[in-house]
Order: C-alpha cells, then structure tokens, then sequence
C-alpha cells in the first residue's frame, strides 16, 4: 500500500466526517477515469472515497456502472453536426464513431454484451432523422444507420479483438494470425499469379494493414449500396 499519489506527493488522508457526496455523475467520471477494460466494483469505490455498499445504492450492478460510464463517453465525444449532404454527413458520424471506440478501450466490447446507453438511441435518433431529411424512408433511414453504426463497433471490436494478448503472452492474436497467414499453404499454392494466391496475398495485406484503413474503405462499399438501394426511397 502506498501512501504518494501519482505525482509523488503525500495522499491526503481522508478526515473524519461524513463521506463523499456520490451521484450517478460522479459515478460515470470514474468509471471513464477508470477504463471500461480495469472496471470493477472495488475500483469505482475506491476512486470515489466510498465504501462498496455506498455504491450499491446507485448501481445495482457492474452493468449499470458500465451504462453510466458509456453514456458519458458518448455524450461528451466530439460529433459532427448534421448539415450538408447525407453521404458525408453519415461517413462523418462513422468516423466521430470509430474515435468515440478508440478513446474508450473495452467500451464496445460492452455494447457488444448488450448494455446500451440511452445516448446511442439519441444519437441514431438525430442521424436517422437527418437522413428522412434528405429523402430516405423511415425504414430505408434507420436501415442505413443501422448499417453504418454496426460496421463501426463490429470494426472496433475486431481491432480491440485482434491487439488483445494471446494466452501464451506472446504478442497479441494479430501476430499470430499474420504468422499464419504467411506460412505456406497447406493447399500447395505457389503461383505467384493464380487467383488463390492473389486472394491469400490481399488477406494477408487487410490483417497488417492499418485498422482505420481497412475500415474506411469497407465503409465507402456500404455508403455506396445504402445509395444505390436506400436513398430517395422517401418519396419527397
């Protein structure tokens, strides 16, 4: 046990009294504070000053927590506005999307398990309605936000997936299946030209290329069939 905080000075000691206000605000700072991938009970009170059965009175349990820590994330995440033409304006709430994941490790693997902050409901709320806006259906709208936000957690959680360490603490499951991929193949292909070896070496490119590259250029392929097959679909 130590008694310096981070910068080395003396801790102060907490004097006797009553114990630190706790509201679902001061909750949600900490479990940001925190990390959504160290998250625990103990850590949270600890963070707070308050002992665990304080906490209990305002989550009932690690979920709730994790809730209150994703809705601030989010809320507090740089969006863009909702103005110009649908296309860019839904390629740049994907992009604010992927960084809003980045900023936060372990965030959308929570997502992932279920616990949906109200905020995401606010924002596929805005965007849908930018959308019907701009002459998309209600249906076609919440379609292609659905498309759109989905690719981006699916990719976030691949890249958090894929850097996470192996059991055998030897780099992480990107390393392994790179070292994989380039071992020769069990099919015996080797030339250089055929189709098979085209797509192996173009598999091999996606798993070390950058992770927002590959996803941006899997969101230009959906960004271009929601046009083709959702937009103007609102009859206005």
């Amino acid at each position: 046990m130590t008694l310096t905080s981070s910068g080395g000075r003396p801790a102060p000691r907490r004097r006797p009294g009553r114990p630190p206000a706790v509201d679902a605000d001061a909750i949600a700072t900490a479990v940001v504070e925190i990390g959504f991938a160290e998250l625990t009970f103990a850590s949270v009170a600890e963070r707070l000053g308050v002992g665990q059965a304080t906490l209990y009175r305002h989550a009932k349990n690690r979920d709730e927590l994790v809730r209150l820590g994703l809705d601030r994330a989010l809320r507090t995440a740089d969006w863009p506005d909702v103005e110009g033409e649908w296309r860019p304006l839904l390629e740049r709430f994907a992009i604010a999307s992927w960084h809003a994941w980045e900023q936060h490790p372990g965030a959308v693997l929570e997502v992932a398990r279920g616990v949906v902050p109200w905020s995401i409901v606010t924002i596929s709320d805005q965007v849908g309605t930018a959308l019907v806006e701009r002459g998309f259906s209600a249906r076609a709208a919440v379609l292609a936000v659905d498309l759109v936000f989905d690719l981006t957690a699916d990719s976030r959680r691949g890249v958090e997936t894929l850097d996470a360490p192996t059991a055998d603490a030897k780099g992480g499951m990107r390393e392994l299946i790179e070292k994989q991929w380039r071992s020769p193949s069990p099919d015996g292909v080797s030339v250089a030209d055929s189709p098979a070896a085209q797509v192996h070496a173009e598999m091999l490119r996606a798993i070390t290329a950058g992770p927002f590259e590959w996803f941006h250029g899997k969101l230009q392929v959906v960004l271009a069939g929601i046009e083709h097959e959702l937009a103007g679909t609102g009859g206005g």
